[in-house]
């Protein structure tokens, strides 16, 4: 073949292309101007011999799923407790010792009168001591005035000879409430379970179910006083109600610090906890657990 002839038809081969290519532009131009409409687009698109395109919503959420963290209980006083040592409690006996006033130097002479001072008595007469009552009204041990009332407000006390009294509760004896010897360190709560300092909590039942799992922001961060395994660590919030008490009322929350200088550690300047009034308490389901005897909060939780 010639060279005008190869020429020819390259050049023929070449116009059939760009007019192929044209076709091709005017049917993008056609689908897109098809898909500019509001309605009828599925049907042009079908007509062109293409898939539909079907126009893609955002997904938003059920306007009835709320998104929410762990359930607020309501707003409470928390108050503490403690185990009572009977030698941290000092009797209030005294013994009246009668003196003559030495002159003040050489030049005066001595007053005729004498005075009464109070002394404290090195040991306690017998009817100073009240008995602290078991279950069937046996005399446990029988112990000062001022401890057994001690020993009734916190529930629990250890004697000096190193035995722990457990509050068992109202009895017909002649002192009430009764007492049980208990061989846990801490004593037991008001549903059997060993008392954990800084995680058992007393509660009033109707306002907080027994076994509840608690939240308590409040302690959150703060070091407990003390040495481990009991103190020494930062609280994560995570407490358990399994106690209760006659003078738990209401919202009230009473957490067990284990020793009176625990309970001293806590307390801001002047000795007071004013930390303590008026916080919030939460369902702790979600973010605390318990396993065996140990409270705290759950792996991976915030």
């Amino acid at each position: 073949m010639s060279v005008v002839a190869h020429t020819v038809a390259w050049v023929s081969e070449l116009f059939a292309k760009i007019v192929n290519g044209l076709k091709d532009l005017g049917t993008v131009a056609m689908m897109l101007a098809g898909f500019g409409c509001q309605s009828g687009s599925v049907e042009a698109a079908s007509a062109m011999g293409t898939e539909p395109v079907v126009e893609m919503k955002p997904i938003t959420p059920d306007a009835g799923v709320v998104e929410t963290g762990p359930k607020l209980l309501g707003t409470f006083d928390m108050t503490f407790y403690y185990v009572i040592g009977e030698d941290e409690v000092r009797p209030k006996v005294t013994a009246k010792v009668t003196t003559t006033p030495t002159p003040a130097n050489d030049n005066e002479a001595a007053s005729a009168d004498p005075v009464e001072t109070e002394l404290a008595a090195l040991a306690m007469q017998p009817n100073d001591l009240v008995p602290i009552y078991g279950s069937t009204c046996e005399p446990i041990v029988d112990v000062s005035k001022e401890f057994a009332n001690q020993l009734r407000v916190q529930g629990t006390g250890r004697l000096r000879d190193g035995r722990v009294l457990t509050v068992w509760g109202p009895c017909d004896c002649p002192r009430s409430p009764c007492f049980q010897v208990t061989a846990e360190q801490w004593g037991r709560s008001g549903t059997s379970r060993a008392l954990q300092p800084f995680r058992t909590v007393a509660v009033d039942p109707k306002v907080v179910k027994l076994g509840s799992l608690l939240f308590v922001p409040a302690l959150e961060g703060k070091t407990m006083p003390g040495r481990a395994p009991w103190g020494g660590f930062v609280h994560d919030g995570c407490v358990i109600a399994d106690d209760t008490g006659g003078g738990i009322k209401n919202s009230q929350l009473d957490l067990f610090v284990g020793k009176r200088k625990w309970y001293e550690g806590l307390s801001e300047a002047g000795g007071r906890h004013r930390w303590a009034r008026g916080i919030p308490v939460y369902d702790g389901t979600t973010y605390c657990e318990r396993k065996g005897r140990k409270v705290a909060r759950k792996s991976g939780a915030i």
